[in-house]
């Protein structure tokens, strides 16, 4: 991605500068379903093809037509040691800031375990956010982590074009598959509270909201969450004793959440989520919340209009693809 920058007119006093200025146009906020590793391979049962080849085209329309120039992620696969602690990934072990990626999953065939999607990282940035969110009242921290599976599985899939599958090997001569920097952002320990993921949603808007001055530079980044619209792992085998394949829950509960994304008062967005913890569906489609919390906060960004651009259901998981703009 080519990054247009412009220098800002600076008062005599250099703090002065404000760190965040107007974007007119800012970019949209994408929920991406991630499944497993597996997801990698399109033609694996685990995978989806429809999500790979949704992900695929929003990626070829990033790094072709939006440019942004830094990415925030939001994985379900990392929380906090704390109930209002939030944590930022960065490589300080990495001479050139590359992020290192986490295998955390098991049990899966052994080459899994050997794909790289090479990603850089950026201390300022990672700084800034830290800034903001204390600002507002959660603990933070910046730690030293790689990108776990619910990352640099799907931005693998939007935005390299190798993998073990097609047997398309990488171009070594490049550094990175990815030429901006990518910053992980953790979720609280507690998977119970929307009020803070939806509140982090509305902090980390500011950096898709407006330019982000970082050494005289005007920034515009783009915020992707990654999670599940339906994941439950415990009924994973008893879906294979189902006449359809599919437990019952998951469209209902797919379609609820549509509903509420998309077509309900977005006010009482927030209200909305935090009325499914009295059904029991929520816990049906999402024995533990990790994996919905992501939803949680994407919807608390700036939003004026929230659209399903992908759904599909297997076995007792749920493919959902939402863009929040």
């Amino acid at each position: 991605m080519s990054t247009t920058t412009t220098t800002t007119t600076t008062t005599a006093a250099a703090s002065t500068v404000s760190k965040f200025l107007t974007n007119q146009s800012p970019f949209p906020t994408y929920f991406f379903s991630h499944g497993a590793p597996s997801f990698l391979y399109k033609s694996e049962s685990f995978s989806n093809k429809g999500a790979y080849n949704k992900i695929t085209q929003l990626g070829k329309n990033i790094t072709s037509n939006l440019k942004p120039d830094f990415l925030l992620v939001v994985s379900a696969h990392w929380q906090s040691h704390g109930q209002n602690l939030i944590e930022i990934g960065y490589p300080f072990m990495s001479k050139t800031h590359e992020n290192s990626l986490i295998y955390d999953f098991y049990g899966f065939p052994n080459y899994m375990y050997k794909e790289q999607f090479h990603t850089k990282n950026d201390l300022s940035l990672a700084k800034l956010i830290k800034e903001e969110l204390i600002n507002v009242g959660f603990n933070s921290e910046i730690v030293d982590r790689g990108l776990d599976h619910g990352v640099w599985v799907p931005l693998k899939i939007a935005f390299a074009n190798y993998n073990y599958e097609n047997k398309i090997k990488r171009d070594d001569s490049k550094e990175f598959d990815l030429d901006i920097p990518v910053i992980q952002i953790s979720l609280t320990s507690n998977d119970k509270d929307f009020d803070s993921h939806y509140k982090l949603g509305q902090i980390l808007s500011k950096f898709k909201d407006n330019l982000v001055n970082i050494d005289g530079k005007e920034l515009k980044g783009m915020i992707i969450c990654s999670g599940m619209t339906v994941h439950n792992l415990r009924d994973i085998s008893s879906s294979f004793n189902q006449p359809s394949q599919i437990m019952p829950y998951v469209k209902p509960f797919n379609q609820k959440l549509k509903q509420i994304l998309t077509k309900d008062d977005q006010s009482k967005i927030l209200q909305n989520l935090k009325d499914l913890k009295k059904d029991t569906m929520l816990f049906r489609a999402h024995p533990t919340l990790e994996h919905f919390l992501p939803l949680v906060v994407a919807s608390g960004m700036n939003n004026k209009q929230i659209k399903e651009i992908y759904n599909d259901e297997f076995l007792s998981l749920g493919w959902g693809i939402y863009e929040f703009s």
